[in-house]
């Protein structure tokens, strides 16, 4: 596939994936899993043969280098690759461990509590079993991890020029700016099935109250634009030349006044964006957006380096945060203030899963597995079917335990460190701004996840795997090492 024939084809995704409610559902979901595999995969084919033709040596993880004669031009490469690899191997390992049938004896040393549960089985105790409660749903799991891995690949694979990352991360902002448009035409309708006639879900929160877009799901919601409006900060800024070091406050006051109307038009995005995330009555979207305000400033001040512009950071963020506080407040305390801890399906859940967590504390109950294994502690709710526990990082522990936990994000982590890392030895003032995005966007999508599951939203995860994958292509723009000598390309 070529290049531009992909990035054409991600344009399009970025816009229809979040319509048929976040591609969740029995026919939205295996459609989007269909499509981002088959596309991934048709990049990844090419590797072998397009390497071949001009010289280039695999690296691994779609990381290459070309030789020049005497001098090498790194074309894709982050730090601590080697070890994301091992654990992403080991991890799969561990899930293919969570599925393989064992013999019953093994089983009652390794996972007692997996024994006892099936012993209430009507069929009696079987003879082998697997780890997990619910291998099918393992399974499924384990194929979807897959998908989003060859995606991220594929994304590091190519090689973006600027112009295509700012396009695609251009068209993401325009996408949130149409969805809050959308959820805007339903909130003031009041119809919850405006432009959604076939809305398949008939007890959701009323859009009278919250705002939704088209996933449905107001928290989700949320969580698709929260992680977007780091971008946006990042295309704002980058258009004032804000990270310039060659430019004085009033050449820069200059160009500003003189850009064109796309400096009004990501402004107008912004506060848009903003307010979507108000309107959609999300206690957690409130509170991590103002602190991506703070984090989306100390990672400027981190990679800035000038005093003087640290002050004024601070300045301008704070007030910002004050700004969307004033805002915020009025819908945003009532709900606090009307939360009922006795009745919260999150604090019902949270200490449920936790008994969940000691229970199945170093294999967990399988991956994919949380809807039926929470069954089991369901004692509070009156036997209401919960399919996930509102916060990732608990339902992350009660499915892999304690060893799932290490492997899953240890990785993730090496990652983050890795970007930031590479980031901070930059002197390029786009790569600078657009990284700045990008780290944000991973510490919006992190906090979030304290309070919700929206990464179990296929197209929530998508735009974040997305905005993973240009990370890597930001931090090695036009960064050269030369076998000759020292000089390097910043």
């Amino acid at each position: 596939m070529k290049q531009r024939n992909f990035i054409r084809i991600l344009k399009i995704l970025i816009f229809i994936l979040p319509i048929p409610f976040g591609c969740v559902g029995p026919i939205f979901s295996p459609l989007f899993y269909l499509i981002i595999g088959t596309l991934s995969l048709m990049v990844l084919s090419q590797r072998g043969s397009e390497s071949q033709g001009y010289g280039a040596k695999d690296q691994g993880m779609g990381f290459r280098t070309k030789d020049y004669g005497n001098k090498q031009e790194l074309v894709g490469s982050v730090l601590y690759k080697d070890r994301i690899k091992t654990f992403l191997y080991v991890f799969l390992f561990f899930l293919g461990f969570q599925i393989i049938p064992l013999p019953i004896f093994i089983l009652k040393v390794i996972s007692p509590k997996t024994v006892f549960a099936l012993s209430s089985l009507k069929d009696g105790l079987p003879s082998f079993h697997s780890i997990s409660l619910v291998p099918f749903d393992t399974l499924i799991f384990s194929f979807k991890f897959l998908v989003f891995c060859f995606f991220f690949l594929s994304l590091i694979y190519i090689r973006f020029k600027k112009k295509d990352i700012l396009s695609i991360f251009n068209t993401i902002l325009l996408s949130s700016v149409i969805q809050v448009f959308f959820g805007l035409l339903k909130y003031a309708m009041g119809n919850k099935n405006f432009f959604l006639f076939f809305y398949h879900l008939k007890d959701s929160i009323s859009v009278e109250k919250r705002l939704t877009g088209t996933l449905a799901n107001s928290d989700h919601f949320a969580f698709f634009l929260l992680i977007i409006l780091p971008i946006g900060f990042s295309l704002f800024f980058r258009k004032i030349k804000f990270l310039e070091d060659n430019l004085s406050i009033k050449d820069k006051i200059i160009l500003t006044l003189n850009a064109d109307k796309g400096l009004i038009s990501y402004f107008a995005a912004l506060i848009l964006i903003g307010l979507g995330i108000i309107l959609t009555g999300s206690r957690g979207a409130i509170i991590t957006m103002l602190l991506v305000f703070l984090i989306f400033a100390q990672f400027s001040i981190y990679l800035k380096g000038s005093k003087a512009v640290r002050k004024k950071l601070k300045f301008i963020f704070f007030a910002i945060s004050a700004v969307a506080i004033f805002i915020g407040v009025q819908n945003t305390v009532k709900r606090f203030a009307g939360t009922s801890f006795e009745s919260s399906g999150r604090l019902l859940r949270w200490p449920n899963t936790i008994s969940m967590v000691s229970d199945f504390p170093v294999f967990g109950t399988g991956f994919g597995t949380y809807r039926f294994s929470y069954y089991l502690y369901d004692t509070d709710e009156g036997g209401k079917w919960s399919t996930h526990a509102h916060n990732e990082y608990l339902e992350t522990l009660s499915e892999g335990g304690l060893v799932g936990v290490v492997l899953f994000f240890i990785p993730l982590f090496l990652y983050v460190y890795s970007i930031i890392k590479m980031l901070g030895k930059r002197r390029h003032p786009d790569v600078k701004i657009l990284g700045i995005g990008v780290m944000t966007s991973f510490f919006a999508a992190a906090f979030h996840s304290f309070f919700d599951f929206s990464l179990r939203i296929p197209s929530n995860i998508f735009i974040l795997v997305l905005i993973a994958g240009l990370g890597v292509q930001i931090a090695m723009y036009k960064r050269r090492f030369y076998s000759e000598g020292s000089n390097y390309e910043k």
